[in-house]
């Protein structure tokens, strides 16, 4: 009997899946694919319009204008391109102004680095005027050829001196003398060391410069020489030497 419930239960299920009683079935018409695509394109255009609207309505009623706000920004470029072109011209004529302060200051110190030359020149030449003329009042010019007022002196760059002389020739001066100078320095670069010659300029540049010394009552020579970093500067030899055989006419020494 219970085989039978059972057999009965299970024909009843199939039954019900296979027949009338089967599962209901909705059937719905097929729409093509452009008109659904152009139905949300619609929709969504009118959304997008609906709110357009909603944002220009905001505005007026916040009292916000578009048209005021483009001409403020217009106003507010201009007036930025405008402050830009005055900076620029500014700057540009601050560049020019430091450009000629900075040629300005380079000629005053070469104006006031010349005077001070001029200076030192112009004393110099009033020192040897004076010792000229007492020299002549005197009436005790030596015959020959003499170096007079002989001085060497620290420069202004390290390790850079300057010498000055005065050059006379007495007696009887037939003719003007011709020769060259020659300055042969003596230095000490450690306590230690030997003292070192050094000439300027050298035998072999003596021998192979063109100029010359020619004068006839007096000459007036100065010249700088430079000493090794560190060196002392013992003594100044001076040598006057007559052309063309470059004899040593006359000579005369500073110790340091």
């Amino acid at each position: 009997m219970l085989s039978q419930f059972k057999v009965r239960g299970l024909w009843r299920k199939i039954r019900s899946k296979i027949g009338i009683r089967s599962q209901r079935v909705a059937i719905r018409t097929h729409s093509p694919w452009y008109f659904k695509f152009g139905g949300y394109g619609l929709a969504m255009g009118v959304a997008a319009a609906i709110a357009w609207v909603l944002v220009d309505n905001s505005y007026r009623i916040t009292g916000f204008s578009r048209a005021e706000a483009k001409e403020q920004i217009d106003l507010l470029a201009a007036e930025n391109a405008k402050l830009k072109q005055n900076y620029d011209a500014a700057k540009s004529q601050l560049n020019e102004k430091e450009g000629k302060l900075k040629v300005e200051v380079a000629s005053q110190a070469e104006l006031t680095k010349n005077l001070s030359q001029l200076q030192d020149e112009n004393a110099s030449l009033k020192e040897d005027i004076g010792f000229l003329r007492n020299l002549m009042s005197s009436g005790s010019v030596p015959d020959g050829l003499a170096i007079q007022n002989f001085k060497v002196e620290p420069d202004a760059l390290p390790n850079e001196f300057r010498y000055r002389l005065l050059l006379t020739q007495g007696g009887q001066r037939k003719q003007d003398f011709k020769g060259k100078m020659q300055v042969v320095v003596r230095v000490q670069e450690t306590e230690q060391a030997a003292l070192t010659a050094l000439s300027f300029p050298t035998d072999a540049q003596l021998r192979e410069s063109a100029g010359t010394i020619e004068f006839r009552f007096y000459q007036k020579l100065d010249g700088r020489f430079s000493i090794p970093q560190g060196a002392v500067l013992k003594s100044v030899q001076v040598r006057v030497l007559g052309s063309p055989g470059l004899d040593v006419r006359a000579q005369r020494s500073i110790s340091m």
